[in-house]
């Protein structure tokens, strides 16, 4: 009789670099970083889930951008 074989696992890291641009119109920032803040987070959220359910572990460093007229403001989270 022979020895089943064993599976081997293997652990792999996938590194996503996308951009995504969410021009949103609204009547004040305050609208506007609300909306954002809705849409992101749900993103996050299902994401998370996904993660948890099949044990996956993320490492995330956020790097956010936005534009009023013609000002320019940037944050960096990790």
């Amino acid at each position: 009789m022979s020895k089943p074989k064993e599976q081997r696992q293997v652990t792999i890291m996938f590194t996503d670099n996308s951009t995504r641009d969410f021009i949103i119109k609204a009547n004040s920032v305050e609208k506007a970083e609300k909306l954002f803040d809705l849409i992101y987070n749900t993103m996050e959220q299902s994401i998370t889930d996904i993660l948890k359910q099949y044990q996956v572990r993320k490492l995330t460093s956020v790097w956010c951008e936005y534009h009023i007229d013609e000002d320019i403001g940037m944050m960096e989270e990790e």
